[in-house]
């Protein structure tokens, strides 16, 4: 049996303000427009494909982004990453035809588009209007990127009980780049099978989801994770891939750019390519492939990266 993997579509554009914005829009190439019901035949007129947006149908997401928690014992600021990743394999797992919807502030456009497009995920943002031109941009870089998807890598089976307890140690170890598919019994072709209340991972261990999340961290063993981010807290990954190649989805929540990201994945890639939003002809740097493992230096990434490794 052959399996095609589609392209997934690039996030919509919820538009509230009217049609007078039209000329705005068209510059900003937007593809999927979602409008008030009573607005959809003045957007029709102007060109528009527009579809009437129902809030009861999306599963409004937090904003993605990080906040800054002071560490007493170490007195710094500890930066929490705010990332929807973990929802969207919740959801998936669930099989439902799940579509999300974020209402984002200034600066949060391009992040929330990115986050979604990384994940699969059917998804329409509502930025503030002074982001369209930033929104743009991202759609055109995901436009510029995308393709027939290949499947989703994880290593580590997390049975989901649907508690609000699981679902933050899923968050945990979404953050900590600790790939992760939830299962509905333990699948055999994982490295490892996390039931939370079983003998091996009581209940009362992931009240504490960040020691837990540590916890399954160290019973995989660094040797065996599919992907190690170095040199920041802040940028999270995904994977897709098959026998012949992957791809690395990338995302920066810190809001600035992050130089000289080093990137571990698991499995020989001798070749790669990486593209970068907002910046141009830039290269894999110190790219380094072993029987077990491929290395490579990012220069510089601002919201989103996409590393194309081969065999």
């Amino acid at each position: 049996m052959i399996v095609v993997f589609l392209a997934v579509l690039l996030p919509g554009l919820h538009w509230d303000q009217g049609p007078e914005a039209a000329k705005a829009l068209k510059q900003a190439a937007i593809e999927r427009l979602y409008v008030p019901a009573d607005q959809v035949t003045a957007w029709k007129k102007e060109g528009f494909d527009a579809q009437p947006f129902d809030a009861a149908r999306y599963l409004k997401l937090p904003v993605p982004g990080v906040r800054y928690q002071m560490d007493l014992a170490a007195a710094t600021n500890v930066p929490w990453v705010d990332a929807n990743g973990w929802r969207f394999e919740r959801g998936r797992a669930q099989n439902i035809d799940r579509r999300y919807y974020y209402s984002v502030p200034w600066h949060k456009a391009a992040l929330a588009a990115a986050e979604a497009y990384a994940s699969g995920a059917d998804a329409v943002v509502h930025p503030d209007p002074r982001d369209l031109t930033a929104l743009s941009r991202m759609l055109a870089f995901l436009r510029s990127i995308d393709g027939p998807r290949l499947p989703a890598l994880a290593n580590i089976g997390v049975i989901d009980d649907g508690s609000a307890e699981t679902g933050e140690v899923l968050n945990l170890l979404a953050r900590r780049n600790l790939l992760f598919r939830v299962v509905h019994a333990p699948d055999p072709t994982l490295d490892l099978n996390v039931h939370i209340g079983s003998t091996e991972y009581p209940k009362a261990e992931a009240a504490n989801p960040a020691a837990f999340a540590t916890s399954v961290r160290q019973k995989l063993t660094d040797e065996k994770r599919l992907v190690r981010v170095y040199g920041s807290d802040v940028v999270l990954g995904r994977l897709e891939g098959n026998e012949r190649q992957i791809r690395i989805h990338l995302i920066n929540y810190g809001g600035g750019k992050v130089e000289g990201l080093r990137v571990r994945v698991r499995g020989p890639y001798p070749h790669g390519t990486l593209a970068a939003f907002g910046l141009s002809n830039v290269k894999l740097g110190d790219h380094a492939a072993s029987v077990d493992a491929t290395e490579f230096t990012i220069p510089e990434m601002d919201v989103s990266a996409v590393v194309d490794l081969r065999k």
